[in-house]
């Protein structure tokens, strides 16, 4: 029998700080993806307020933090609808807080998918965890998949053991590698999640490799009979450099240009949407560039999947 995952329940650790510093100067992470509060706690609130557990996956010895919500009421009847987000030290806070202003932190679970001694983003191992397919410049990258089927068969029916899940309303939320590796997921396992959101999805990775996988999904006969899946795409307008006029440093425009962030996510969007499984929105946020869209896009999501639940919040 194979040993499940070992937990480690912990408290906030705060003194992340340092570390999350020393692993952003080591990357050699280029401008063009340079993420939001590196060195900072965003939504503190909400961050403190998140359950932290660390959980190793047992075919790699690998540890991950999980972030979890705490609802304070019973769950509905069908089980509590839960989102799963990648890069889980930063997303996760950012959704409780949405969730909490909205009235719908006891309503829906939270599951950020994180990295011991993380303030924020984890970038060596976000370039792992959440690529698709290895390159020769980034040793470790490819290991998605793998990454995938450990939240898939041993963080899902941990939480469940738990909390009681509703099976029918599970997201999983991902920003620019973490969107890309969304819709990876997607491609090859709709069945694991019923929504799919992508923000910033950064589709150019290793010439664009997912794409033609997302085309094969569009067109396979269990895209014409499967059950409806609900997949949000979005991309800050400011992402993909549009006219000559944008004030922007020219080697910086240069390389938003060859990654071709708008275009690949309306292009995706479309593919998708030739799926009639697959409940599309695609929205484009006005004045957002890479940073700010990881907000941007899951709050949009978030709305766009619960408007059912905020209106039912609403009703006396």
């Amino acid at each position: 029998m194979q040993a499940g995952p070992t937990t480690l329940s912990g408290t906030g650790r705060w003194l992340r700080l340092v570390l999350a510093c020393v692993l952003a100067a080591m990357s050699g992470f280029a401008p063009a993806l340079a993420q939001p509060d590196l060195d900072t706690v965003a939504h503190p609130e909400a961050a403190a307020a998140l359950h932290q557990e660390s959980i190793v996956d047992p075919a790699t010895g690998r540890v991950y933090e999980l972030l979890l919500s705490q609802p304070q009421k019973p769950a509905p009847a069908t089980g509590y609808p839960a989102v799963f987000l990648f890069d889980g030290n930063r997303t996760a806070p950012a959704a409780l807080a949405w969730l909490q202003a909205h009235d719908l932190a006891d309503r829906v679970l939270v599951v950020g998918l994180g990295y011991p001694d993380t303030i924020a983003f984890n970038i060596p191992r976000r370039f792992e965890d959440l690529t698709p397919t290895p390159v020769a410049k980034r040793p470790g990258s490819g290991q998605a998949a793998a990454f995938l089927d450990f939240v898939e068969q041993w963080i899902k029916p941990h939480i469940a053991r738990r909390y009681p899940l509703d099976p029918n309303r599970t997201a999983l939320y991902g920003h620019s590698l973490g969107g890309l590796t969304a819709l990876y997921d997607l491609a090859h396992h709709p069945d694991r999640f019923s929504a799919y959101f992508a923000a910033s999805p950064a589709l150019w990775w290793d010439d664009s490799v997912v794409m033609p996988q997302l085309q094969r999904a569009a067109r396979s006969e269990r895209c014409a009979s499967g059950p409806p899946r609900t997949v949000v795409i979005t991309v800050g307008r400011k992402e993909q450099p549009l006219n000559t006029d944008e004030k922007i440093d020219a080697a910086r425009a240069a390389k938003l240009a060859r990654r071709g962030m708008v275009d690949n996510a309306e292009h995706a969007a479309g593919i998708l949407a030739g799926c009639a499984a697959f409940d599309v929105h695609y929205q484009v946020l006005a004045d957002a560039d890479h940073g700010a869209a990881l907000d941007g896009g899951l709050f949009y999501s978030l709305t766009q999947w619960l408007g059912d639940d905020r209106a039912a919040e609403r009703r006396p």
